[in-house]
């Protein structure tokens, strides 16, 4: 990732959290899904460099390593994660580092997006998806765009485009998740 990417990504995960232009350093000190994307951001970017670079890694590893302790967001650096990522409430979040998120998606508490044990694949989450509180997404799944997983409910099959899903195994209960997704885009 070059710098031009990964500024135009912060920007993107801003845009989402403030649709008015406010002052970002505002937001960067006061905002845990502000804070905690753009130091995913930076960190990001900053991995693949060399030289005196790497310094500057380390000391944004210790602050990363700070602020996923302070909200509870676990997200690798080095995830694919497309523009637009936002946490309207922190705590729990585990982000497994293989996994694909689009943009736009917006992640609840207590959600957990990762492998199943013995079983090769990553979870792939499309643009625009809306994973409610304490929502598992595990093992070798697509949720196609503008889907809706719901509260509490432990995906381990696909999800179409527009579908939302709830239970444990999730199943399909609707096809209004474009409407839903509708909500939370700021």
């Amino acid at each position: 990732m070059n710098w031009k990417e990964c500024k135009s990504l912060i920007d993107a995960d801003y845009k989402r959290l403030v649709p008015k232009r406010m002052g970002k350093l505002k937001y960067l000190i006061s905002n845990p899904s502000f804070k905690i994307s753009f130091w995913f951001r930076v960190g990001s970017y900053l991995k693949s460099k060399k030289g005196l670079w790497k310094l500057l890694y380390m000391i944004v590893c210790v602050w990363y390593k700070h602020e996923q302790y302070r909200t509870g967001i676990q997200l690798p650096f080095g995830t694919q994660v497309g523009g637009g990522l936002f946490f309207p409430h922190f705590g729990c979040q585990v982000i497994w580092g293989a996994s694909i998120i689009g943009e736009n998606c917006t992640i609840m508490q207590g959600v957990t997006i990762g492998s199943m044990r013995g079983k090769s694949g990553v979870p792939i989450i499309g643009d625009n998806v809306v994973l409610f509180s304490n929502s598992q997404v595990l093992g070798n799944v697509t949720i196609g765009n503008n889907a809706v997983v719901g509260a509490g409910a432990v995906v381990v099959k696909d999800v179409p485009s527009g579908a939302v899903v709830a239970g444990v195994p999730a199943k399909q209960v609707s096809m209004n998740g474009e409407q839903i997704t509708r909500l939370y885009l700021i």
